[in-house]
Parts: structure tokens; C-alpha cells; sequence
């Protein structure tokens, strides 16, 4: 069926503590996905499968959202749904329900999602059963982090398992992406936090309302720093978001494939940046300094001489000449390291 209206939701009303101290002065929405933030990713995946409109739930940092996404994002029209308080996975659905309208299907994804689950086949596996809410699986090699999800041979959900060690090596998880029908808002309770997970869904699954939809592509919960940095690097390789392909320094600095620049990066004189370098826009480079196997995030400045290895940089950083970042180290957003700075590897340095 062809579908005039076809809306989004993406739920990005957390903390991410789980990605501080990156997220203490920036958005999850906004972190680079090699270059790209993550809403303008997320954007022209669900504009592919055909969504034409995205309802950005928002809590943290929710000005700053407004301001860089603005009323398009990726061509798309863009609405926003302020939460005041926390509302879990499910109050998001129930406060924007004037936004998301009362007719027609609409998909709802987790805002720390990069994939390319098939929209348009999750919308007709959801029509064709008559469901009331298909949610998309993965299969992972461990699925205690996530917990798992049991269905019977025809893809109707059984059941919601909690995380827990002990669940089979391989198993199917949530991939935080659904297609819900217009009456799952009216089983939402209004003015408190609610879970889809664990108040919404086993309603549904209790009365075989629920069905799944398996997805076979690349996906990635980019919530914990280690999946961020995995993310990055394999598309990076894979090169599936289409990011522009590295060139040579007209500098005289030397890159190293893989590797990304964004634009108006300045790599200086006698730089070596990469293997694994991912270097957002306005990212500079001083002479002689070296870069390799880490995510530097947009209008960073790293000295002359400095070493940067195996680190994540928030953005609008200054690095002072002659600086040493150990591996795995990570620096907020917005901070000044002055001249021969040394970190130890894995530290942090907070807002």
C-alpha cells in the first residue's frame, strides 16, 4: 500500500551516560558516525525505507538539538517532542501522539541505532500479519548485554527474555527498531515513565499481537563507547554510508587508508595521519603531528608534534604542541590541553 504519511520516531530523550564524558556537551544524535552525526545518518536511513516526516524525542541537551538539526535533517521534515522528565521508552510514544497521528502505522527507533534494516519490508511483514507491533531482531554472538527475544516458527513473539549470562551463545535480540499501529498509544499510560519492553509488549504478546521481523544487514547499538568505536571503524572499512574516500594532504602530510577527513581539515606538514584515522569537519592537523586509530570529533585543533593514539576527542578540543594521548583515552568536549600534555593510556579527562 502506498502511504501518503509514513512518520518516525526516534527516541533520544536519554543521558547516554553510558558515552560520557563525550556526551556531557553533546548530544548522542550528534556524535560523528565516520563524519556524519548520527541524526543525519539515522535520517537518510529512514528516508530510503520511505518515512517522510521524523519526531525527534528529546530530553538532554534538547536546545542544542534544536539548533544544529533546525526543521530538516537530511531533506527530511523534522518535529520535536520535549520531554520535562524522563518518560522511558514507551511515555515518548504516548506525549508525541498528536504528532504521530491517529491512521497510519509508524515506526519508532532506539536513537542510538546505525543500521540498515529494511523499512519498507518490516511495514509489509506488519500488514500482513495484522499486528499491532513487529519488532525487528538481530542475532549476535552475545546477547547477554541485550537480552533475547523467542518466537514461535512464524515469527510471532513469545516471549522477552531478561539479560542474563546464561542465555545461548547465538541468539535473537532486540534491535530497537518498531512498527506500531496507532491503538498501542492508547495502551500507554500518560504522566509517568513507561517501558515498552516490559509494560507495553508482553500486553501484546499475551494476546499474539506481536510479531518480528528478522534482519540479516549490519547494525550497531552505538550506547557503550567500545560499540561507538566498532561502528566507526567497520564502516569506515565497509565504506556502507558512502563517506567520501580519503585524499592526500595537499600539506605534504601523509595519510594512511582507511582513513576519513571531513571537510575543511587541515592536515600540516610532514603530519602522518591514520591507519584508522577519523577526523571530522574543521579538524586541524599541526605539523609533524600524528593521528592514528581514533575518532576526533568536529573544529578540533591537535598541535604540532602532538601523538594521538587510539583515542576518542570530543569536539572544539585544543591539543598543545608536543602532547602525548595514550591508547584508549578519551576527552570530553570543549577542553584545552596545554603544551606537552602527557595522558596515560585509557584515562579520561571530564568537562
Amino acid at each position: 500500500m502506498l502511504r501518503i504519511h509514513l512518520r518516525g520516531l526516534i527516541l533520544a530523550g536519554g543521558f547516554a551516560t553510558r558515552l560520557r564524558p563525550l556526551s556531557c556537551s553533546k548530544p548522542k544524535l550528534l556524535f560523528p558516525i565516520v563524519g556524519m552525526p548520527l541524526v543525519e545518518s539515522m535520517a537518510r536511513w529512514l528516508s530510503s525505507g520511505g518515512i517522510n516526516q521524523i519526531i525527534l524525542a528529546v530530553n538532554h541537551l534538547s536546545d542544542k538539538l534544536k539548533i544544529e538539526v533546525g526543521h530538516h535533517v537530511a531533506g527530511v521534515p523534522v518535529k520535536f517532542s520535549v520531554e520535562e522528565t524522563p518518560l522511558g521508552t514507551a511515555g515518548p510514544i504516548r506525549l508525541a501522539a498528536n504528532l504521530l497521528g491517529r491512521d497510519d502505522p509508524f515506526f519508532v527507533a532506539n536513537g542510538d541505532i546505525v543500521s540498515d534494516i529494511e523499512i519498507r519490508h518490516m511495514l509489509a511483514v506488519h500488514e500482513e500479519t495484522n499486528a499491532e507491533a513487529t519488532i525487528a531482531l538481530v542475532s549476535v554472538p552475545d546477547p547477554s548485554p541485550y537480552g533475547s527475544v523467542l518466537t514461535d516458527p512464524n515469527g510471532k513473539v513469545k516471549k522477552f527474555e531478561e539479560k542474563s549470562a546464561v542465555l545461548s551463545a547465538t541468539s535473537h535480540v532486540n534491535a530497537g527498531v518498531y512498527v506500531l499501529s496507532p491503538g498501542v498509544i492508547d495502551s500507554i499510560p500518560g504522566g509517568r515513565s513507561v517501558s515498552l519492553e516490559k509494560e507495553v509488549f508482553p500486553k501484546l504478546v499475551r494476546n499474539g499481537r506481536m510479531q518480528s521481523w528478522m534482519h540479516k544487514g549490519f547494525w550497531y547499538d552505538i550506547g557503550r563507547v567500545s560499540e561507538y568505536v566498532r561502528a566507526n571503524h567497520e564502516l569506515l572499512e565497509k565504506q556502507e554510508l558512502k563517506a567520501a574516500k580519503p585524499v592526500a594532504s595537499e600539506d605534504g602530510g601523509e595519510i594512511l587508508r582507511p582513513s576519513y577527513l571531513g571537510t575543511r581539515t587541515h592536515i600540516g606538514v610532514g603530519a602522518k595521519v591514520g591507519p584508522l584515522a577519523i577526523l571530522s569537519d574543521n579538524v586541524s592537523v599541526g605539523d609533524e603531528a600524528i593521528v592514528r586509530n581514533s575518532i576526533i570529533f568536529e573544529e578540533t585543533s591537535i598541535g604540532e608534534k602532538a601523538t594521538v593514539e587510539g583515542s576518542i576527542i570530543g569536539e572544539r578540543v585544543v591539543i598543545g604542541k608536543r602532547s602525548r594521548i595514550g591508547n584508549g583515552s578519551i576527552i570530553a568536549g570543549q577542553l584545552t590541553l596545554p603544551e606537552g600534555s602527557i595522558l596515560s593510556p585509557n584515562s579520561l579527562i571530564l568537562c
